[in-house]
This record gives C-alpha cells, sequence and structure tokens, in this order.
C-alpha cells in the first residue's frame, strides 16, 4: 500500500504538522520529525496528532529510532518505526523524564479546527485527556519522577454515571428493536408469490342446437333449454275515402207477363224471380218472384202480374209506361200494370278498394317505437338475449268504414303487431359448451377447461320452425394444464428463485414462471405454505 513520507522542519508548530498530515492524499502518513524533536517532546502533541489522523481517517507513523520519542508515540498509540523499510510498532512505555518547561497545556494551542474540535469534546473525554496529559508529563526516570509539577495541582475526575445509565438505556433499547427486527424481517415479513403462466389451446364447439323451450339442455341432442317472450302493440294510419257512389231508392211497380196457348195447354212456363224487364226507355227492372203458367191452366191465357224493381237507385227509373220486353224463353209479351215509382238517388264519398290498398301499405311502413328494446328489457340480467330470433308478425288490417260503404270523415286502418324474441339462461350455456369441450378432452387427464367461451357465444343462421325453432352457436373455448395450487406451494418451499422456476417450468404446458418476493431483501421461499401465494394466467388471457 502507498504511503505519504512527510518531513518536518524544527521551525514546524503542531498546526501545520496537523495541517500537512490532513492535506495528505494517502491512506498511510509517514512522519520524519527532525533531529532536535521540538513540538514532538509534548504527549498532548503527540495526542492532537493522533487525533487529527483518526479524524482524516488516516494510518500516523513516526520514523525515529529514539526510545525516548517511541515511548512518547506510544502515549499517544502512534506506532513507530525505525526507518522507511521497518515494520512500524508501538513501543512499551518506559519511564520519560520529562523536563517542567516541556509540559504544554493543548487548550492553550492556537491551532485552528484541532483546537475548536478539542473544545468541543464532552466532559468526560476532557477529563480523560487531562488525566493522560498529567501522567505523561509526571512519568520521569530516577530522581525525577520524584519532582513534583509546577502550576495548579491536577485534581482527581469522577465519572458521571448519569451519563452511563442514559447510554445504556439508549443502546440497550436499541438492541432491542435490532432484535425485534431480525425476528420479523427473518421468521415473520418473508412472503412470496408465485405466479405461473400456462399455455392454452383453443377449443371450438360449433353445433346447430334446437331451442327447446319446454325442453333440456342436451349436448349430444343439440338442445338448450331456452325462453320465450312475445309482446304486443297496436299499429294505425289514417287516410281520407276517395271512392264515390250513389246511394237512394229504387223504383217500384208491376208487369203482366203473358205466354201463347200451346205452352200453357203442353207443358206449362216458370219464369224465374230477377228475370230482368227493359221498358220502352231503356230502365232494367228485375223481377220479385217466380211466374208460373200452370199446365193446361185457362186463366193463364189472360197473363200474371209480378212485382218489379228498378236495378238501380235514381229517379229515372220513375214512370215507365207500356209493353216491356224480356229474354226469358216462352213469354211473348210484357206490359207495365202499376208504373214504376219511388226511386231516388244521391252521390256519396265511400271507401274504395285502391283506398284500402294504399293505407295498407303505409300500414306495413310503420314502425313500432322500442318495442324490440322492451322486448329486450323482458329478460333477466341472468339470460343471454339471442336477438337474431327476434320476429314480427302483423294481423290482418281493418277498416273503420268498409269498401264501398260511405266514410263521413277520416278513415282509421288498424293491424295488431305481435314481437317475439328468444333467451338462454347463462347457466345452461356455460353447461352446454362444458359438455361439449369436456367430450374433446376426454382421456386428456392432464388438461382441463379454463374458459368455456360462454362470455363471448355468438349466434347464427336462425330457423324460425314454429314447433322446432333451430340457430348455430359458436363458441372459443381454452384448455390447459392441470395445476395443483397446494403441490406447487409444497415444491416451492424454501427454494430461490431459479430451483422453483426449473421445477415448474418442467410441467407440461407451464410457458412461464415468476416468483416476487417480499421483503426486498427475501431471496427464499419461506418454509410456511400460509406465506405463499400462487396466482395462474392464460398465455394471452387472464
Amino acid at each position: 500500500m502507498k504511503k505519504d513520507v512527510i518531513y518536518i522542519d524544527v521551525e514546524d508548530d503542531i498546526t501545520t504538522i496537523v495541517g500537512k498530515i490532513k492535506s495528505s492524499k494517502e491512506k498511510i502518513v509517514a512522519v520524519v520529525p527532525p533531529a532536535r524533536y521540538g513540538v514532538f517532546q509534548s504527549a498532548v502533541n503527540m495526542r492532537l496528532l493522533k487525533r487529527a489522523a483518526d479524524t482524516a481517517k488516516k494510518h500516523l507513523v513516526i520514523i525515529s529510532n529514539s526510545s525516548a520519542l517511541a515511548a512518547l508515540a506510544a502515549s499517544a498509540n502512534i506506532p513507530v518505526a525505525k526507518n522507511l523499510q521497518t515494520k512500524p510498532e508501538i513501543a512499551e512505555i518506559p519511564v520519560l523524564k520529562v523536563d517542567d518547561n516541556d509540559v504544554i497545556d493543548g487548550n492553550d494551542l492556537p491551532i485552528g479546527d484541532i483546537a475548536s474540535a478539542t473544545k468541543s469534546k464532552s466532559a468526560s473525554d476532557r477529563a480523560v485527556d487531562d488525566v493522560i496529559a498529567t501522567s505523561a508529563t509526571t512519568s520521569t526516570s530516577g530522581d525525577a519522577a520524584k519532582k513534583p509539577v509546577r502550576g495548579k495541582k491536577s485534581e482527581p475526575k469522577v465519572p458521571n454515571f448519569s451519563t452511563f445509565r442514559k447510554r445504556l438505556f439508549v443502546f440497550g433499547g436499541l438492541g432491542v428493536l435490532l432484535v425485534g427486527f431480525l425476528v420479523w424481517a427473518i421468521w415473520f415479513a418473508p412472503k412470496a408469490t408465485v405466479i405461473i403462466t400456462a399455455k392454452n389451446t383453443p377449443v371450438t364447439v360449433d353445433s346447430n342446437v334446437q331451442l327447446a323451450v319446454d325442453g333440456v339442455t342436451d349436448f349430444k341432442a343439440s338442445t338448450i333449454k331456452s325462453i320465450f317472450q312475445e309482446q304486443t302493440a297496436d299499429v294505425s294510419v289514417e287516410f281520407s275515402a276517395t271512392g264515390k257512389k250513389k246511394v237512394g231508392e229504387k223504383a217500384k211497380g208491376t208487369v203482366r207477363i203473358k205466354t201463347d196457348a200451346t205452352t200453357i195447354l203442353m207443358t206449362g212456363l216458370t219464369v224465374p224471380a230477377g228475370t230482368q224487364i227493359q221498358s220502352s226507355g231503356g230502365s232494367i227492372y228485375l223481377t220479385g218472384a217466380d211466374v208460373v203458367f200452370p199446365q193446361g191452366s185457362p186463366s193463364a191465357l189472360a197473363g200474371i202480374v209480378v212485382a218489379v224493381t228498378a236495378a238501380n237507385v235514381g229517379e229515372e227509373y220513375n214512370g215507365a209506361t207500356g209493353s216491356a220486353s224480356t229474354s226469358a224463353n216462352g213469354v211473348t209479351s210484357v206490359a207495365f200494370v202499376t208504373s214504376p215509382s219511388g226511386g231516388s238517388s244521391r252521390e256519396v264519398t265511400v271507401v274504395s278498394e285502391d283506398d284500402l290498398a294504399k293505407a295498407t301499405a303505409a300500414l306495413g311502413e310503420k314502425k313500432v317505437p322500442d318495442l324490440r328494446s322492451k322486448l329486450e328489457s323482458s329478460f333477466s340480467e341472468s339470460n343471454v338475449v339471442i336477438k337474431e330470433t327476434f320476429q314480427e308478425k302483423r294481423g290482418d288490417p281493418v277498416p273503420s268504414v268498409k269498401i264501398n260503404e260511405e266514410a263521413t270523415g277520416p278513415v282509421t286502418l288498424k293491424s295488431t303487431v305481435t314481437a317475439s324474441m328468444m333467451a338462454v339462461e347463462r347457466s345452461e350455456i356455460q353447461k352446454f359448451l362444458k359438455t361439449g369441450i369436456q367430450s374433446e378432452i376426454e382421456g386428456m387427464k392432464s388438461q382441463k377447461i379454463y374458459s368455456d367461451g360462454s362470455s363471448d357465444v355468438k349466434f347464427s343462421q336462425f330457423v324460425n320452425d314454429a314447433e322446432k325453432p333451430k340457430i348455430r352457436l359458436t363458441a372459443n373455448g381454452k384448455i390447459g394444464p392441470v395445476i395443483k395450487e397446494d403441490e406447487v406451494k409444497e415444491q416451492s418451499l424454501g427454494k430461490n428463485y431459479g430451483e422453483i422456476q426449473l421445477a415448474l417450468e418442467a410441467i407440461d404446458g407451464v410457458e412461464d414462471v415468476d416468483i416476487k418476493f417480499w421483503p426486498f431483501w427475501v431471496r427464499t421461499v419461506p418454509n410456511d405454505v400460509d406465506r405463499i401465494t400462487v396466482e395462474f394466467k392464460i398465455k394471452d388471457g387472464s
């Protein structure tokens, strides 16, 4: 190890020497005093040099072959070497002859930071220094040892037992706290969390299932117990009738119908009710009853009178007279007996077929607000609503005024809408999917279901069969290795990070192993399963 050699001049005082020791850049400082010792002849100065070196964290060595100087240095616990190549040692303290004039009071030295350092010392430390100084100055050889020291007589110092007790309590309390902390830190604080990330394998369940309202969930039978809900609401539109129609009374009268004698004698004749009779003016009337000519009845030759009614309403059918004609077979003549009368008419607005067709189209485009959302909200939170099953059925529209009937104001066309939707209880979906995935891993003892995929199940291709509605169900589950928490804890007891990682990553399906220790100084897992936490994670999942 390097050392710094400082040569001291006779003129150097204690302050200069202390400054040189402190300014040295080496840890070991070898001081070579002059032939005439100068400041080195004082035990107090020696003690000041020792204290300055200790404060600066230096190892002080005096280079001298003088036994007297070695003894004086030994009183300050400073090692002495005879030269720069020999090993420094603390000499045994011989009886040293010291002149009275060589006694120096360190408190009287103007040595800067050393003087201030000595002033800041405690009373007990100053007492020890005084005793050492007094002992050093009164230690002489021969007759000089009996010679009294000039100046004020030193008084014995009494130890301060109150300060000692306080220090004892303070350091004792700190010791107890230290022991308590060590006990807590070693036996109670340590904890470990073993985080295992497992590989997972996706398993897809894709099945056409029957939504069985009154059935049970059965994977093999491809049925899922379902729930059916429906709600009804009325929709209507108003429209104005545009059809025109004459209404009123039909004219009524009578006619006489005749046939020839041959027909009466040979076969007889029947003219049915509703036979058209046309007046000479072209108006059409209808007979109100059958006209029967019995066979062989001479009285029938005079003709038979029958009531007639105009084919339509209107005044133009009133007043017909004279002969008329008919297309009926066997009738030879027709003539009005009573002139038709009472006919009248007026034009009114009626519902036409075109009016009703337009209103029906408008009604079909009209939607029931919030009907779908109301239907969805009718299911409970535990139900998975299958939106694809939403259906709307509309009843036949019914007008408030029938076709060709008079409409005196706006006409209303109304229809009833019946909306329906289906849902499945989430537990039923989970039951179906778990059974399906379990059938996939049957025989694989090292694998278990990590996720059944029920949280992201999808439905499509709904077939609305009234008796057996069907839909396609698709879900992606996940399977992974079977890892038992208790076994992981047992495997981890007392082991470090690398040992646990090596052991657990050997398990088939384990992707990664991480261990978190607490507090920061812990490096091994505690030998207590209650202080071990095991967390499972699925790669790219939870």
